[in-house]
This record gives structure tokens, C-alpha cells and sequence, in this order.
């Protein structure tokens, strides 16, 4: 049997029989079996079905490029800008180029789930490529990936090993911990922020490879780890504690749009707390875990939560010791205590007698001596620099704590 040559027919490239796709799968096994590589695996394809075949990783980077004579033109050097926006069928993804281009790509198949895809094929061509053109090109995908884990089997194995030795905390310092990561090939930045995903219905691979394709603007990386199932990991890059709001904006989005994409009933995210020092990456992993379970109780399925939003629902959730509740207060009223002693105000003063009294602004007016609208605006400065609503029960019993705390760990005078 002959593949199609670049005189056929177009309709002749969309009518592969099963015994020629059989043979296709043969050659591709041979291909394999003889040390072809890559490149032979996306020649076979590209004969096949009159076009070019694009190869590449787990990160979108050129492994391999091969056209059949004549070829189908210019094509784009990456196909993971068209990856997330095109339609999904059975694996495939499809877009349309232009007029007279055509793409279908397929993520090379994992041998577990959970796992992220080594690569992924794309197959260009002139005219749409039907569903028997959509299976040489799974065919050719599933041999890549073959190939794929044949060649980088050592190296897969020790990027696995470095992430679950990082968010097991088994690093004493950052630079044995750089040392690691450099020797598994993975790019470490300043800080990791966790965030967990919970979606439910979808499948493993399926789930972990929309969200992060969804949480790609923030470079997000979700390690081939162990997760509950439904769950997905995800490692976002963060420098100051003012990316923690990028971080969130990418979650929601995430949040919103994975489900359909995903085939999933619906999707929850916990986020962790900032910390500045990359060791304390799994802690605030462990603390995207609380978030996720405190958010889902408390705000319901489809909800994005901050474990810097939960207070003290977060330490009450994780049985905290009182080293940690000290160090919440801290956090809590630490901000106004500053600000005071910086503009000589009275604004810590205020709330605790705010509170004492019961919330009662004339009565707060009349003990310190000032107009009640002075009352008013301190209460505002107060919610402004703590980042808080002073009118919701959650936020007051996180502050009622803190204040308790604080007390108990400060003299007062």
C-alpha cells in the first residue's frame, strides 16, 4: 500500500481505511523499534496526510518539523497560542489558520493519570483534516510519546522525585534546594504561591493539563505529583505579595472557563498565603489545602479562596498551636499598631473600644471625646489599612481574636 502522494485527491486524504491506518501504526513501531527518532515518526505522518507535522514538548519547544514535497506553506513556529482557543473532539484539537491551513493537534498520551503530556503533535494541511486523518494523527502522537519517555525516561523520573522531594520540605536550604532543582532541569523562581483546584468530573490528565493551559499568562507550573483525586496542583511564581492579586484574577478565570473545557461538573480553588522565601513554597501549599476545603464549606462549590481571607477559620481549621495564633495576631493588628505610632493616631485604640462597647459609635464619640463622624472616619481608615469589612461577622471574629491576642502578648498601658 502507497499513503497518499501530493497529487491525490483532497478527498482521497480524509478516507484512510483501517488497514491503512493499521500500517501506519506498523511503520510507526518500526520506526520506534529501529531508533528513528522523532523526526521519522512526524515524516510518516506528513506523507500520510499531504502536509507538515509540527512536534514538540511538554513546554512547547521545537523537537522535530517535517512537509511532505510541496508542503502546505508557512506555518507557525509554536502551536500552544492556538492550543487553549481551538475546538476539542475526541483529543483533538482543531483551528483553522487561514483559508488554506488547517491545524489538528493532539497531546501525546501518559501512561498514568495525572501525569502532564510529554509533548504534542500538530498536523498541518490544506484542507480540514476528517476524523480517519484525526486517528493516523493520535497514532502518531501515542508513538511520539513512546519515543518521548524512551529518551527522557532518567529525566522525567528525576523531575518527579525533585517535586515531591520540594513539597515534602526535605530541602534545609535554598541553595541545595537550586542545586536540585537545576540537576532535574526545573527553572526555580524568587517564590511559589499554591493554589489547589478541585475538579470534579473530569478526567486526571484532562483536568491537569486545561488548568494549566488556563494558568498559563502566570506561568504557573503543575508538578506530576500525587493529588487526591479531582485535585490539581499548581505552582504560581510570585516576587512581591502584591502578585498574590494577579494570582487570584488567573484562579477565577480559571475557574470559570476550565469546567467546559474540561468536561467537568464544576471547579473549586483554594489559594495559599505569600511567603517571600522559596522554601516555604509547600507551606503555602498545605495552606491552598485549607483554603480549598474552608472556601468550599463556607462559599460553596465555584469559589476562589485566599487563605489570607479566611483569618481565623484558617488556624481553628488546622488545629493551630499558640505559636501560630500569635503570630496571626500579629499579622492582624500589627499594620495599625504601625500606623499609629507612624501618624500619631489613635485608630487601635478605637476599634478595641468599638468593640467593647458594641459597635455603639455614639457611645465610642462621647468616651474619646470627638465628633461621632470622626468615629466614622476612623472606622474607615481602620477597614482601609487592615483590608477589612468591619459590617461582616467573619471579619469581626477575626479581629475580635487578633485583639484578644494581641492583648494577652502586649502590655497595655
Amino acid at each position: 500500500m502507497v499513503f497518499a502522494h501530493h497529487s491525490d485527491p483532497p478527498h482521497r486524504l480524509t478516507n484512510m481505511t483501517a488497514d491503512e491506518l493499521a500500517e501506519l501504526s506498523e511503520k510507526a513501531a518500526r520506526v520506534i523499534a529501529g531508533g528513528g527518532g522523532l523526526k521519522a515518526l512526524a515524516q510518516l505522518l506528513a506523507d500520510a496526510a499531504q502536509g507538515a507535522v509540527l512536534v514538540e514538548d511538554e513546554q512547547w519547544r521545537h523537537l522535530a518539523l517535517a512537509e511532505r514535497r510541496g508542503g502546505v506553506g508557512k506555518v507557525p513556529p509554536t502551536f500552544a497560542t492556538h492550543f487553549k482557543a481551538g475546538g476539542r473532539s475526541n483529543g483533538v484539537v482543531r483551528v483553522s489558520l487561514s483559508p488554506t491551513l488547517h491545524a489538528a493537534c493532539a497531546a501525546m498520551p501518559v501512561p498514568g493519570d495525572g501525569e502532564s503530556p510529554p509533548g504534542y503533535v500538530t498536523l498541518f494541511t490544506r484542507a480540514k483534516s476528517g476524523q480517519p486523518l484525526a486517528a493516523a494523527l493520535r497514532i502518531i502522537a501515542s508513538a511520539a510519546s513512546v519515543e518521548c519517555l524512551r529518551r527522557g525516561a532518567g529525566r522525567s523520573h528525576v523531575r518527579r522525585a525533585f517535586w515531591e522531594s520540594y513539597l515534602s520540605s526535605a530541602f534545609a536550604d535554598a541553595a541545595s534546594l537550586r542545586d536540585e532543582a537545576s540537576a532535574a532541569g526545573v527553572v526555580l523562581p524568587t517564590a511559589f504561591l499554591g493554589a489547589v483546584f478541585d475538579v470534579e468530573g473530569a478526567l486526571p490528565n484532562v483536568a491537569r493539563e486545561a488548568v494549566a493551559q488556563a494558568l498559563a499568562p502566570t506561568e504557573a507550573v503543575c508538578p506530576p505529583v500525587a493529588m487526591p483525586a479531582g485535585q490539581v496542583l499548581a505552582l504560581i511564581p510570585v516576587r512581591h505579595v502584591a502578585d498574590v492579586a494577579r494570582a487570584r484574577q488567573a484562579a477565577t478565570n480559571a475557574v470559570r472557563d476550565v469546567p467546559a473545557q474540561a468536561a467537568a461538573r464544576s471547579m473549586t480553588c483554594g489559594i495559599g498565603a505569600f511567603h517571600a522565601d522559596i522554601l516555604e513554597g509547600p507551606a503555602s501549599v498545605e495552606e491552598a489545602r485549607h483554603s480549598l476545603s474552608l472556601g468550599r464549606r463556607l462559599h460553596g462549590r465555584g469559589s476562589v479562596t485566599l487563605y489570607a481571607d479566611l483569618g481565623v477559620y484558617a488556624l481553628l481549621h488546622a488545629g493551630a498551636e499558640r505559636e501560630a495564633f500569635v503570630r496571626f495576631a500579629e499579622s492582624q493588628i500589627a499594620p495599625l499598631d504601625g500606623y499609629d505610632r507612624k501618624h500619631k493616631t489613635d485608630l487601635l485604640k478605637t476599634l478595641r473600644l468599638y468593640f467593647d462597647i458594641g459597635e455603639n459609635v455614639k457611645e465610642a464619640a462621647e468616651r474619646l471625646s470627638v465628633h461621632r463622624h470622626t468615629i466614622f472616619y476612623r472606622l474607615n481608615q481602620i477597614s482601609q489599612i487592615l483590608k477589612v469589612d468591619l459590617r461582616l461577622p467573619r471579619d469581626q471574629l477575626s479581629l475580635r481574636t487578633a485583639l484578644a491576642i494581641w492583648q494577652m502578648e502586649h502590655d497595655e498601658e
